[in-house]
Parts: C-alpha cells; structure tokens; sequence
C-alpha cells in the first residue's frame, strides 16, 4: 500500500498555493488553522472561498492527471496494438448486433480515444443500416458516413403517433434520393401511410436484395392506401416478402432468382400462371410461405401435362388457407425432393370435378416428396417417416413429423379419399408406417373402404363407423397373396393396433349380430392359439351393451383368445 505524503509537504504545498491566490487577490489569507482570537472575523468567508478554489484547482489537476496515466497506460492494452483493419471487424460484429438508438452504440464508441475515433468514422461499412428510431440527424450523418456502400433500411412505424409524422417525412425525404444505394429493405407500416412511403417502394433501387412489407391494418389512420407497389426493374432479387399488400405486376424481372418467397394477405394474388412462372425461373427457392391467398372467379385451371417445375433446394413449404386451385398446382405441378417442413392448408368444396384423382393419383412425385417418399433427385437421401392419415367426412389430414397437409372436402369425395390414398401408398416405391383413421360417425353416405391397396403400409387402423368396421372386420379376415413376391399372408400382416368404435347413432340394431359373427370370425381365423397375436399390442372395440348385447356376450372368448383385446362401453 502506498503511503501518503508528509504533513510538511502538504502544508508546504498549500502554503505555496494560498500564497498565489493572495498574489492574484491582492490578499492575505493564510494556509494555517486560525487561531479562536483571529481578527477580523468578517474576512472568514473569503478565507473559506479561497480554500475552496484552491480544492477546486487540486482535484481539477489530479483528475487530468489520473487520466492521462490512465490513457498512457489503456495505449499499452493488447487492443491497441491490433490493425485498425482487424479493430474494425471487430466493430463490425459490434455494430451487427446493436442499434444507434442503443444506450452503448457506435457513436459511444468514438469518444474512447482518437484510434477509435478514427476507425470508426473513417470506416464506411460500419454505417450502412437506417432505422426508423433515428432522429433526422443521426439518419443524415448515416448517410454521409456510409460514402457510396450500400446500406439497409429498417423500417417500423406502427407505433408513432401523428406528432412523429413531420420528422418521419423529412427522413423519407432524404431516403428517396439514395434509394438507389438501398440493399434490404424491413418496413412494417399502417395500411394507409404517408404518401412517401410508396415513392421509396417504386423508386430506383438496382443493388436492393431483400425486400420486406407488412401493411398493418390501422382502422382510423390517414394517409394513402397501400394497396399495391410497382417494383422498379432491375437485377433479381433474393428475398421478397410481403403482407397484406402486392406487387402491381407479378411479371417482374426482379421475381426470378429468389431464394426466399413470402406472401401473405396479398390484395391481389398473381394468377396460377404467374406462380408458376415465378417459381420455374427460381431454380434455387429454399423457402415458400403462400398464405390467405383468394381469388374470385372460375377456377378451370388444369395441372398441365408436361414435366414439372423441379424446386431441388426448398426445405420449407407452407400454403396456409389458400384456395385449391393454388394447393394442386402446388401438390402436382411442382417437385420439391428436399423438403423438410411442409404445411398445407386448404378446402376443395366448389372445386369442379375430384380433385383427389389429381392429388392422390398414383405416380403423383409431389405428393410423395413432401410426404418424405421421394424416390430421385433428393438431395437429402431419407428413410420413410411413420405417417399419419385421417379421414373424415369433412377433411382430409396427412401428417408426417413436423409435417402436415389439411384439405377440406365435399363428403361425396370423401368417402372414396381412403381408398385412392391406399391406390397412392401402393404405387410407391418406398414402403412407409401409415397409422389410418376413418370417421364416417356423422355420414349418410355409403363408405367403402379397400384394406388390400393398404396391406404393406398398415400398422395402425382406427375406425368409427359401424358399416367400415363391419367391412374391416371381414377383410382382415382374409389372406392375399403379394404379387411382387408370391408369398401368402394376410391382409395388413403389419398391424399392430386396431380400434374400431361404433357410434351411439346412425344404425339399426337388426345388423348388429352381423358384427359379432364378423369379429369372432376374425379372432378365430388369425389369432386363436396362433403366435400371429404376440404382433397385436391393441385390439379396442368400443359399443354401447345395450345395442351390441351380442359383442359383449363373447367378452370372456375374445379376452381368452387375444390378451390386449379391450371391449369399452358408451356411458
């Protein structure tokens, strides 16, 4: 620990101090503690001034000099010895992570030393990004500071009230004049905004790479409506996402090369055509995110009969809510071989004709991709995914991991869904795990349902219908012989859970024996005394007793015959 300095000096040192405020008051105060009997007593405060000043003075100088040592000592820092080039990429990692409007930002940065300070302002390519929450003068000295480098715009106003508009024009103002220097753009603003924001969208912008609009719907709000942006010609772009608005021409040049496509809500969609165009020219797509898109009108378009667009990069698919035309162009004309998450939401009621024998049709490539069974041109080689499919009279789902498709249906097509999936699961190539559901509890129509287009793939079956389970009970019954390999063996060999469920309402209880006859039929002819019942992990039956009597009286034989059987009664 260092020692202080001698009470000799210090007075010493004060002496010499008082002595020079003396001199330069014409005064005489003393630097010794006053005596009780030291006149004049009205000279005290001047006394205490000058002591003070001289403090003043003392703590002044010592703090310069604290900080000069300081600034000698940072300058021997490892920091310091680094090239300025290496000194700006670290800044660079900086500035990428942070904000002007940050409490430690760039501009904090520059009053460390003059070695900072120079390779900061003196380094363009850390001034390249302008936010909304800059003031007019920030956004200007940006501007400046990023000489000719391209720069990007991140731009939210959703949450400014009217008395930010003026400055919010004056930086539009400024903007417009470099867009040609704007590399991505980020804007999320009211519906109806300042009329500025639409000449920035429709000005010249050759180096704009990224492109990001969300038009927020702000009921009350003034301004121009934007509805619609026309984009500026000029070299591809990689990104396009908009929401809740659309683009003038969907016949862009600029659409053509994209690696990331995002639309949502748009106020008016590009044709079925225009999609496909837009995704032929972009060979190397890795994500498409179409959602909410409707259109008025007929809807007579055809998958057309010549070789797909092939997609080889996309890993992301997703077409939320969008009507059918779109959902089989997007599920028969295109091939997607790598994709990893797929979502596919729609409804084919008031489509002309089936669109399942289209979707579902044996060969469908597509299909088959995005449910992982792609057979060439993956870039991804993968074994088959279980899937999951189910039927009811209102909706088709197939399911895979992190993957699914949603087609709402006319219940006359869905009553033959099951059967031309089974046609499709049988032409691939690729055997999958299918866990089958069918729900037919609330159908008037007549159900049909093959179980040996299904044979391979089966190894979960859940019905809920007692004319299906009826059916079920007698096919599983049967033995089939594989065409491709000879071999004899029952219907859907792979099974290992069954749950068959006959609903409270919608049969007669005459042909209730007939279920019985059929499922002790079935336990008899496959499982009884046979090593094939070790297979079964589940076998539920649920009915109500009172109206199946003739089920539940074979309780105790169906229990001894099959050890997982589980019969359920309706309370």
């Amino acid at each position: 620990m260092m020692k202080p300095p001698t009470e000799e000096a210090v007075a010493e040192a004060l002496s010499i101090l008082i002595g020079s405020v003396n001199q330069e008051n014409d005064s005489q105060f003393v630097s010794q503690e006053i005596p009780a009997a030291f006149p004049p007593v009205s000279n005290l405060p001047d006394n205490v001034e000058a002591l003070t000043i001289v403090k003043s003075c003392i703590d002044k100088e010592l703090e310069k000099l604290i900080i000069s040592m300081q600034h000698r000592r940072n300058l021997a820092a490892p920091i310091h010895k680094l090239p300025v080039e290496v000194l700006v990429a670290i800044f660079s990692y900086f500035t990428a992570s942070s904000s002007l409007t940050d409490d430690r930002n760039l501009l904090e940065l520059t009053t460390v030393n003059k070695l900072w300070y120079d390779a900061i302002v003196h380094s363009p390519q850390l001034w390249t990004v302008i936010d909304s929450d800059f003031s007019l003068k920030v956004t200007k000295l940006v501007i400046q500071r990023s000489k000719n480098l391209p720069f990007s715009l991140i731009w939210d106003t959703t949450g400014y009230d009217e008395s930010h508009q003026p400055e919010l024009s004056e930086m539009l103002g400024v903007l417009i004049p470099n867009s040609a220097r704007l590399k991505s753009i980020e804007m999320t603003v009211p519906d109806r905004s300042d009329p500025s924001v639409r000449r920035l969208l429709e000005s010249n912008m050759p180096h704009l790479e990224k492109l990001r609009v969300e038009a927020i719907l702000a009921p009350g709000t003034e301004g121009e409506l934007l509805g619609k942006f026309e984009l500026w010609d000029g070299p591809p772009l990689r990104e396009i996402s908009l929401n809740r608005t659309s683009l003038s021409s969907w016949s862009s040049p600029r659409l053509s090369g994209l690696v990331k496509l995002y639309i949502i809500a748009p106020r008016q969609p590009p044709s079925i055509e225009q999609l496909l165009v837009i995704l032929s020219n972009s060979t190397q797509l890795e994500m498409l995110d179409l959602r909410e898109w409707y259109r008025s009108g007929p809807y007579d378009w055809k998958p057309p009969s010549d070789r797909p667009i092939i997609l080889p990069h996309l890993v992301l698919l997703i077409a939320e809510n969008i009507d059918h035309p779109y959902a089989v162009a997007l599920l028969t004309s295109v091939y997607t071989p790598s994709t990893l998450i797929v979502g596919i939401r729609t409804t084919f009621h008031g489509y002309r004709g089936n669109p399942l024998e289209e979707v579902c049709s044996p060969g469908n490539d597509q299909l088959a991709a995005l449910l992982g069974l792609a057979n060439f041109g993956s870039l991804l080689p993968r074994t088959p995914e279980p899937i999951t499919v189910s039927v009811t009279t209102s909706k088709l789902r197939i399911e895979r991991f992190g993957s699914y498709i949603t087609i709402g249906l006319e219940e006359e097509h869905s009553t033959k869904v099951a059967d031309q999936l089974g046609q499709f699961f049988l032409a691939l190539p690729q055997t999958p795990e299918v866990e089958l559901s069918i729900d037919a509890a609330s159908s008037w129509r007549p159900w049909t349902l093959d179980l040996l287009p299904w044979s391979r793939s089966l190894c979960k079956l859940a019905v809920t219908s007692a004319v299906v389970c009826r059916a079920v009970l007698k096919q599983l019954a049967q033995e089939t012989m594989d065409p491709t390999t000879g071999v004899t063996s029952w219907v859907c060999p792979n099974l290992t859970s069954i749950r068959l469920v006959y609903p409270l309402y919608g049969d007669v209880d005459e042909v209730a024996e007939l279920d019985r006859v059929a499922l002790e039929a079935l336990v008899r002819a496959r499982w009884y005394n046979k090593a094939a019942v070790e297979q079964l992990s589940e076998f539920t039956t649920q009915c109500k007793k009172a109206k199946y009597p003739s089920i539940w009286s074979r309780a105790t034989f169906l229990k001894e015959s099959i050890s997982c059987v589980s019969l359920l009664n309706f309370e």
